[in-house]
């Protein structure tokens, strides 16, 4: 089984934070980045209260049609977020509690969980903050959710509470968690409560089918491979809530910018305060990292895409770069160049 990939982001807002400089045009920006050979295609836009504005150039599959703007792309662990978008619409809704526990949720699902993990709460599984190991060791194959939560249940903590462990598996439990307490499917769930209510029509999960982009592996003496639109095109199912959503460019921008505006008729202030509150050792906030003055950033990959959003929050602006392949040692550094000349930032 592949792992989601774990970045945060922190060289990003650490490499963004006090630069100066006019921003490049997304047309611009995203043909240097397809000119790239370990890219065949990629999306980089910017959003504001007041406008909107992203391009797309390359390939949907290496040597293949071109890209079109309203395709989607697979943002990764940038799913995080809105699984904690998800919670925090369930807790208003009074279905669940930012303290409600795994042992109370779950309980009555998994009665041999180990006791280390009963009094764990919600809000520390979207932190990263209850010491689950990144990934349930046990599970091989395409285990169902319900398994593979079992699995992560079973296996000790690897990090005292309170510390900070990038953990996928927390976040599978936390969906867990909110299918229980809304009586549905994650899928389900995250349609009804985020995708519906925000305007994401675009958006779904796994990878994009039909007349669609699709990632890419490299392969060590062939080059760029396209993984075609199949099981092994991304993380089992299971893993959803840590990082299975598609979208296109338009709608994660409209996400972005909810972020931005803290809609109160969508979320309560002080519930959108709460996403976005920094914790633990790791300034982590709920599916962000946090950097100075407040500014949020995640990226994220299934190893065959890589995306990387970044709010600054300060100057009301978000950016937000992705390219159908996975290989950070080639692709993070001209991602992160990119997102540098998307963002206006004062000079310092």
């Amino acid at each position: 089984m592949r792992g989601i990939g774990s970045a945060v982001g922190v060289a990003v807002w650490l490499a963004l934070s006090g630069s100066g400089g006019a921003q490049t045009a997304p047309e611009a920006i995203v043909r240097a980045l397809a000119s790239d050979p370990a890219i065949p295609a990629a999306v980089a836009g910017r959003v504001n209260a007041e406008a909107l504005d992203y391009a797309v150039a390359g390939e949907r599959v290496r040597d293949g049609d071109a890209v079109q703007p309203g395709d989607a792309w697979h943002v990764g662990s940038l799913t995080k977020s809105m699984t904690a978008v998800l919670a925090a619409r369930l807790v208003e809704a009074g279905l669940i509690g930012w303290d409600a526990t795994i042992g109370a949720v779950l309980g009555p699902r998994y009665p041999d969980m180990l006791p280390e993990w009963r009094d764990v709460p919600l809000h520390l599984l979207l932190t990263h903050g209850a010491g689950m190991r990144p990934n349930a060791e046990a599970v091989t194959g395409d285990w169902p959710r319900a398994d593979y939560v079992a699995a992560a249940l079973q296996e000790p903590p690897v990090e005292a509470r309170g510390g900070f462990v990038y953990s996928n598996a927390g976040y599978v439990v936390a969906g867990a968690m909110l299918e229980a307490a809304g009586g549905a499917p994650w899928e389900r769930l995250m349609a009804a409560q985020v995708f519906g209510p925000l305007g994401l029509g675009s958006a779904g999960f796994g990878p994009p089918l039909g007349a669609a982009i699709e990632g890419h592996e490299r392969r060590l003496f062939r080059g760029l491979r396209p993984v075609g639109q199949g099981p092994v095109a991304d993380n089992i199912a299971a893993l959803g809530p840590a990082g299975r959503v598609h979208l296109g460019a338009e709608d994660m921008l409209r996400y972005l910018r909810a972020h931005l505006e803290r809609d109160p008729d969508f979320l309560a202030a002080e519930t959108w305060a709460r996403l976005h509150r920094p914790s633990g050792p790791e300034d982590y906030a709920m599916g962000w990292g946090v950097g100075p003055e407040g500014s949020l950033v995640h990226s994220g990959s299934n190893t065959f895409w890589y995306a990387v959003a970044y709010l600054d929050v300060a100057n009301g602006e978000a950016v937000f770069v992705a390219v159908n392949s996975g290989d950070p040692g080639a692709v993070a550094r001209p991602v992160d160049a990119a997102l540098r000349e998307l963002l206006t930032v004062p000079p310092g």
